[in-house]
């Protein structure tokens, strides 16, 4: 049995997740904090909001918003105006939420020792943008943390849990303040770096179909879309469910909002470090949940499956096309009363003019 520590900072919450990859293990434990880095009187640090540390806690300093400052040689003021590199600030953040994880044991780890940790990096970043944040990471003592970009973790938790096969191409469609980010996931390695799109006006589905064609793929070599996001937009439930239901629908792909959703990474980094293998996958699932919330699926609907539940009486009406159904639906209706209306009156006329003969 081995054990393993996933952790993702993200740019208004971050998660932990210690977990085990024998299916008979114990639910594995999920920590969140919100993003906020604060700093007591006596130097030490925590990580997290009010309501997670209590009000009323006197802290020297605090930082926030430093996630998607990681590179910016001017670094990130904290409220005394105090100012650090954000990579720093980051590196730090991991080693208080894996301080809040302890005490872990010595042993359980992929190589006999202590358990292995895997943290997660925005897929948008490039690899010198990366190596800063390792840098960082051994300035902090973590030197056995393993860096892993977010879509990759994406893919693992992907594959892990859900996937029917293994080595399956998955599509990961990212959300969060700067725009959005595709990348294209097999096997738990990434096909190049993500596609980056901030602003252009273009919908989620010709995105992803742009991914695909620099590939030279098609929307059916994908077994499935899984939607994330981060900051303010993932915020927004019921706009990650239009994106996932968008997406279901114009690419007639399996579609997934990850759990959070954006937690999928910290649990997809938490497979990995626990020892779980895309290529030798044989769909046992480690234990992991679904979702800190709901997993939500959207599956596109064939005509098939929209008869087989038309005739078990549960109507299904994508999305996009509701108003529109209800619409011709509407139309139909008046049509129906004005085709009664007719066959009464020439039925009355044709009574009249019996009458009349006789």
């Amino acid at each position: 049995m081995s054990i393993g520590v996933g952790v993702r900072i993200g740019t208004l919450v971050s998660t932990a997740v210690v977990a085990s990859n024998d299916p008979g293990s114990a639910d594995p434990v999920v920590l969140v904090r919100d993003t906020i880095l604060n700093q007591r009187k006596d130097g030490t640090t925590v990580l997290g909001g009010t309501e997670q540390l209590g009000a009323g806690r006197e802290f020297s300093e605090s930082w926030s918003g430093f996630v998607g400052r990681v590179g910016d040689p001017s670094g990130v003021s904290g409220t005394a105006d105090t100012r650090y590199r954000a990579e720093d600030l980051v590196a730090t953040s991991i080693r208080c939420l894996l301080q809040e994880c302890e005490p872990l044991p010595d042993r359980g780890g992929r190589s006999g020792g202590a358990p292995d940790i895997v943290a997660t990096y925005p897929s948008r970043w490039d690899s010198s943008t990366a190596a800063l944040m390792q840098d960082s990471l051994v300035y902090a003592g973590l030197e056995r943390v393993t860096l892993v970009s977010d879509a990759e973790a994406v893919s693992a938790w992907f594959e892990s849990e859900i996937a029917a096969l293994a080595g399956t191409l998955i599509g990961i469609y990212h959300v969060d303040d700067t725009g959005a980010a595709v990348t294209l996931v097999r096997s738990g390695v990434a096909a190049g770096r993500a596609f980056g799109f901030a602003g252009d006006g273009s919908s989620p589905s010709s995105r992803l179909a742009t991914a695909l064609g620099a590939f030279g793929w098609m929307p059916e070599n994908l077994d499935a879309v899984v939607v994330t996001g981060d900051g303010e937009p993932a915020t927004d439930k019921a706009a990650m469910m239009s994106i996932a239901a968008g997406i279901a629908e114009k690419l007639g792909v399996r579609c997934e909002l990850g759990p959070g959703p954006e937690q999928s990474a910290a649990l997809g980094a938490a497979i990995l470090a626990a020892g779980f293998t895309s290529t030798s996958h044989t769909i046992v699932p480690i234990g992991l949940p679904p979702s800190h919330d709901v997993t939500e699926v959207f599956d596109t609907l064939g005509r098939e499956k929209v008869a087989a539940e038309t005739a078990t009486g549960v109507a299904t009406v994508e999305p996009e096309t509701a108003v529109a159904a209800g619409e011709s639906e509407s139309r139909g209706s008046k049509r129906v009363l004005i085709g009664l209306t007719i066959v009464v009156v020439l039925a009355a006329l044709a009574v009249l003019a019996y009458f009349l003969l006789l």
